[in-house]
């Protein structure tokens, strides 16, 4: 059996961060924000103090990567800080339910955007786009990094266009409008700036395929959460100058109406196509990375051996194969709908285990010094995690039981299973170190 190699470099790296974490979200979301947030002030410190205490999980992550550099990345985080049960139930958690649920709710709105222009229906170019995006993944990591180069240098395009646009729309003196404006609860605009700003962390699952990793990821990590503030903030503030500050700033999709007003109905079609470019490089950097937690479950022995198979050319196929086939079931029959409530609150409770290994990795190893910002990074990134459960809980509680009846499931599973390897410390693979 083949195994993973160093065939990337920082750039690949820093591509595949920036690829995944600017998607559809932030162009969507400014208006939602601004509701929930009471005003462009409160919504511009929700975008600020977020952006911080995202860093703060910057830092956390940069360090983690540092000691425990392997494939699966958070996964590997709570199997070496409290071994293999709690490894279980966090992978499995992750790999079979919120990773699946989230290529599916990007494949979906990608199908709803294109069939404005494809008569065909929305599920099915959903499931045409991921798959023939699954497909191509087989070709090899190289192949997928150079498509994130590719992905990443549009989507800063996109948000500079955006930006321009807005500016240009300031300047000519757009008239605001003043029509009723949705409420939206506090909850709901935390939930919307914290999926803009998701993804990041992705990265260290390729921890195995850098060069360089522990030099590389820490700078990939905070360089790519800085510069994600730097642009959400100026794309938020820009829209709602641009659009006067009036109703529209607060829509659904308010960088299309500025798109609209600079440019007629073809602005608002250009806009809307680069969103489709951009939701498919989200989509593809999520096959890229994510099936690398499915494949190191499996390779730890708390999984199926078939999942931790990886091709000549680095891909983990039969992972890959595993988390597409519970996408597309879940984008064909429409039930990740269901599974969107329990995200918000699933990615806390999982953030909630990735900062408690923090505490215990660093005393099982110290060979590495320990940030500056410790432990005030890493405990801003549990306020930001802990205050996403408790708002999510509150604003769809049966999330949380969805939640719990999961954890219970996968631990059943566990027990009754009883996977062949428990190991907090497995033994060291080739390339697993620089």
């Amino acid at each position: 059996m083949a195994e993973l190699k160093r065939r990337l470099y920082r750039i690949d790296a820093l591509a595949v961060a920036l690829s995944t974490v600017i998607g559809i979200g932030v162009f969507r979301n400014t208006g939602l924000v601004m509701r929930g947030a009471g005003g462009f002030g409160g919504a511009t410190l929700l975008w600020l103090i977020s952006g911080v205490l995202v860093l703060g999980g910057a830092v956390l992550y940069a360090d983690l990567s540092s000691r425990v550099p392997e494939a699966g990345g958070p996964y590997a985080y709570v199997r070496v800080a409290f071994g293999g049960r709690a490894a279980f139930v966090y992978g499995w958690m992750n790999a079979g339910v919120v990773i699946p649920a989230r290529q599916a709710s990007t494949a979906a709105i990608t199908g709803e955007l294109l069939a404005a222009w494809v008569p065909a229906s929305p599920r099915m170019l959903a499931l045409a786009i991921y798959l023939t995006l699954a497909v191509l993944h087989l070709f090899g990591v190289r192949a997928g990094a150079l498509a994130q180069r590719v992905f990443f240098v549009g989507k800063l395009a996109t948000v500079g266009l955006v930006v321009a646009l807005a500016v240009a729309a300031g300047l000519a003196g757009a008239r605001p409008e003043h029509a009723a404006i949705a409420p939206a609860t506090f909850g709901l605009a935390l939930g919307a700036v914290w999926y803009a700003y998701l993804g990041w962390q992705d990265v260290v699952l390729l921890a195995e395929e850098l060069r360089e990793p522990r030099r590389d990821l820490p700078l990939v990590l905070c360089g790519t959460v800085l510069l994600t503030m730097v642009l959400f903030l100026a794309l938020h503030a820009a829209v709602y100058w641009g659009l006067g500050g009036g109703s529209e700033a607060y829509d659904t999709f308010p960088a299309s109406r500025v798109a609209r007003h600079v440019l007629g109905d073809f602005g608002k079609n250009l806009l809307d196509v680069l969103m489709v470019v951009s939701l498919i490089g989200v989509t593809a950097g999520g096959l890229l990375v994510r099936p690398r937690i499915a494949m190191a479950l499996a390779r730890d022995g708390l999984g199926p051996a078939a999942l931790a198979r990886v091709s000549s050319a680095g891909v983990p196929y039969g992972a890959l194969a595993f988390q597409v086939g519970i996408a597309a079931a879940l984008v064909a029959t429409g039930s990740f709908e269901k599974l969107i409530q329990l995200i918000g609150f699933a990615m806390g409770v999982l953030g909630l285990f990735e900062i408690s290994s923090y505490f215990v990795v660093r005393r099982k190893r110290p060979e590495l010094p320990t940030s500056r910002l410790h432990p005030w990074a890493p405990l801003a990134f549990l306020i930001m995690s802990g205050a996403l459960c408790v708002l999510s809980g509150k604003d769809h509680p049966e999330g949380i039981a969805t939640a719990a009846v999961i954890m219970v499931v996968i631990t059943v599973v566990y027990a009754v299973a009883r996977p062949r390897v428990i190991t907090a410390e497995p033994t060291p693979r080739p390339d697993a170190e620089t």
